[in-house]
């Protein structure tokens, strides 16, 4: 693989912000009656691939906020079926994220960003070396050869060489809107590539 220049790695960092902001601007304007109906047609597709995939009992979910892809169908679903979900709580001094076990939302405060997260008080932390089996990651883009475009803070970047490091397998799954799907997404050698993404019209898997 060639390596990129400076010029290229800027070239591609303002590309990044500007289809950022295009598309988080194409995203608001989905009406919140779309977006939780096709919030719940994609919840859906992953609870029937979930359920022909017994052996996957575990499922790490990002809680929503503005106007992302909703995943509280899916765990809702995941609890009444007894399987656990997790969810991660940012540190933004070093862009980590800790993994929390969650029973319920009412186990949320709001943390970086506005985002509610898991109350360690509440919920149980995970060590550092526990890598659930299947990621479902949030982001402004995608495109169907598992290219993702997230929020600029490299968080799950950062994550995956964490799970990289601990040699497990992960599938990793990207939730968005077919709104969000481009042709092809900037990306750059550390970005994390995904495995599948999940919209309201199912799944699709590289």
């Amino acid at each position: 693989m060639a390596i990129m220049t400076d010029n290229e790695k800027s070239q591609i960092k303002a590309e990044k912000q500007r289809v950022r902001a295009d598309a988080t601007k194409a995203r608001d304007r989905l009406s919140k009656l779309d977006r939780t109906s096709w919030s719940g047609l994609a919840c859906s597709a992953l609870s029937a691939w979930l359920e022909e995939h017994q052996e996957q009992r575990e499922i790490m979910c990002y809680v929503p906020f503005r106007s992302e892809l909703d995943l509280w169908p899916l765990m809702e679903w995941s609890w009444s079926t007894g399987r656990e979900v997790i969810v991660p709580r940012c540190h933004p001094l070093d862009r980590s994220m800790t993994l929390y076990r969650l029973q319920s939302p009412a186990d949320l405060m709001e943390g970086a960003y506005g985002i509610r997260e898991p109350d360690p008080a509440k919920c149980e932390e995970l060590p550092q070396e526990h890598v659930p089996g299947i990621i479902i990651v949030p982001g402004i883009r995608f495109d169907r050869k598992g290219g993702r475009m997230g929020y600029g803070g490299g968080y799950y970047d950062r994550f995956a060489e964490r799970a990289g490091e601990a040699g497990k397998r992960v599938i990793w799954i990207g939730a968005a809107f077919e709104a969000q799907v481009a042709e092809q997404v900037p990306m750059q050698e550390h970005d994390l590539k995904m495995n599948g993404i999940v919209t309201e019209s199912g799944i699709h898997f590289i």
